[in-house]
């Protein structure tokens, strides 16, 4: 591991005098959920994200690019527990939570003449500033993980990623913790 780090960090450091750095625009659509639990039926909701972006590339097709974005998440939901409802006025419900998120892109591609196809892994933290929803004790912190693939086209950038977060949402559900799931169609502006 150390070995590992050593050399990521020499690889880094050899590539900063070719390290190009571009700044954007990135928008997009979102479908997310929480994950599934026995007593209750999630359904994708859409939603939307906005922010900028800024793109490092290094050497060996390897490209850092940290984000900060607003993130409209939620769910759809139904309760199909036992007929005794732990949420009598609730038993269907839209939940809409706005994060602002700070994804850190990792991406691997190949220049070629006219576009970059690439592939991501993207860790992320959020934290939620808008609460649209019935739900109590909101976890304000979220965090988690995504994977996708993407094309650079000169000034434009176009990605798909799902994520997986890994912080629960509420407490507000009764048979364990629920999580968010996000598939996100994004277009990017470099500036």
């Amino acid at each position: 591991m150390k070995k590992t780090f050593i050399l990521l960090v020499a690889l880094i450091m050899a590539g900063n005098a070719e390290a190009k750095i571009r700044v954007g625009l990135k928008g997009g659509v979102d479908f997310a959920s929480f994950a599934d639990s026995p007593h209750y039926d999630f359904n994708n909701r859409t939603g939307w994200h906005i922010g900028g972006m800024m793109n490092i590339r290094f050497p060996f097709g390897l490209t850092l690019q940290p984000e900060l974005l607003y993130n409209a998440k939620g769910t759809n939901w139904e309760y199909k527990g036992p007929t005794i409802d732990p949420h009598p006025p609730l038993s269907r419900a839209n939940h809409s939570i706005g994060y602002i998120e700070l994804p850190i892109d990792l991406q691997w591609g190949v220049k070629l003449p006219l576009l970059r196809p690439y592939l991501s892994l993207t860790p992320y933290v959020g934290y939620a500033v808008n609460n649209g929803t019935p739900m109590v004790d909101i976890n304000k912190w979220d965090g988690g993980v995504g994977v996708g693939a993407g094309v650079d086209i000169w000034k434009l950038q176009v990605s798909v990623k799902y994520f997986w977060g890994f912080g629960e949402v509420s407490k507000y559900f009764v048979d364990g913790p629920v999580k968010n799931r996000n598939l996100m169609l994004s277009l990017g502006l470099f500036l």
